[in-house]
C-alpha cells in the first residue's frame, strides 16, 4: 500500500527539478498525477517516464499565471482521474535583481508565476478537493521567504507572501477538510538556481559560500524536498496545517 493510494494529485512546474521528483514520488506512492509544466514537451517526457515506471500520469501544458490555464489544468486532472485530492503549487521563476535593477517585466513575471499562479491554481482546485472529500494544498515557498538574500528582491517578496498565504488559507479551509502547508527549500541542486549562481561567479564561487553558510555544508537534492512534499500530502501529516516546513540543511537556523 502506497501512502497516496486512491489519491489524485496535480503538481505544477513538474517538468524538472523539485516538481519532477515530487510527481515521480507521488506516483510511486500510488497517486494518479497530472504533470503540469509551461513546457509541454517537458511535461510529456515526465508523464511518460512515470508511466514507464508503472505509475499513472497525464501531461498538461499550462501557464499557471493565466486564469484560463489554471482552470483548465484542474479540470483536465478531474476529467482524467475523476477526483482531486492534492495540489502542489510548485511552478516558479527566479529572476535576479534589486528593486532598482530588476526590470518591471521581470518583477511582474515573478509575481505572476510565483504568487498569482499559486492563488489561481488554488482558486480552481480547492472546490474540487472539497468535492473529493478533502485533501492537501502544498505551496513551494523558500528559505528566501523566511530570511532575505541579496539581489533577489522579487523572489524574496513572492516567497514571503506564499508563507503568509499558506497560513491564511489554512484558516479558511480547515473545516472543509483541506490542509494547506508550504515547503521552504534552501539551496537545492537544480538548474533553477543557475541565474543566481552565474551572477555570483559560477559554481566554483558557490562551494565556499555553501561550506561557510550552510550548517550541513551542501545543497539538497530534489528528492529530499519531494519527501517533504509527500509527508504534507499524505495522512502522515493529518494534524498539520498552516505550517512552513523548512528543508534547508540548517541555513535559516542560524
Amino acid at each position: 500500500m502506497g501512502k497516496l493510494d486512491g489519491r489524485v494529485a496535480v503538481v505544477t512546474g513538474a517538468g524538472s527539478g523539485i516538481g519532477l521528483a515530487t510527481a515521480r514520488l507521488f506516483a510511486g506512492e500510488g497517486a494518479r498525477v497530472a504533470v503540469v509544466d509551461l513546457r509541454g514537451e517537458a511535461a510529456e517526457d515526465a508523464a511518460r517516464g512515470i508511466r514507464q515506471e508503472g505509475g499513472e500520469a497525464i501531461a498538461v501544458a499550462a501557464d499557471v499565471s493565466r486564469p484560463a490555464d489554471a482552470e483548465r489544468l484542474v479540470e483536465e486532472a478531474v476529467r482524467a482521474f475523476g477526483a482531486l485530492h492534492v495540489l502542489h503549487n510548485n511552478a516558479g521563476v527566479l529572476l535576479p535583481g534589486t528593486v532598482t535593477t530588476i526590470s518591471l517585466e521581470d518583477w511582474e513575471r515573478t509575481l505572476a508565476v510565483n504568487l498569482t499562479g499559486a492563488f489561481l491554481c488554488s482558486r480552481f482546485a480547492i472546490p474540487r478537493i472539497i468535492e473529493s472529500g478533502g485533501g492537501s494544498v502544498i505551496h513551494t515557498a523558500s528559505s528566501a521567504g523566511l530570511v532575505a538574500e541579496k539581489d533577489i528582491a522579487a523572489y524574496c517578496a513572492t516567497k514571503g507572501a506564499l508563507v503568509m498565504l499558506t497560513k491564511q488559507m489554512a484558516l479558511d479551509y480547515a473545516r472543509d477538510g483541506v490542509r494547506v502547508n508550504c515547503i521552504c527549500p534552501g539551496w537545492i541542486d537544480t538548474a533553477f538556481n543557475d541565474p543566481v549562481i552565474e551572477r555570483a561567479g559560477g559554481r566554483e564561487a558557490l562551494e565556499p559560500w555553501l561550506d561557510a553558510m550552510v550548517p550541513m555544508g551542501r545543497q539538497g537534492t530534489p528528492e529530499e524536498v519531494a519527501s517533504a512534499a509527500l509527508f504534507l500530502a499524505s495522512e502522515d501529516s493529518s494534524l498539520v496545517t498552516g505550517h512552513a516546513l523548512v528543508v534547508d540543511a540548517g541555513l535559516t537556523a542560524q
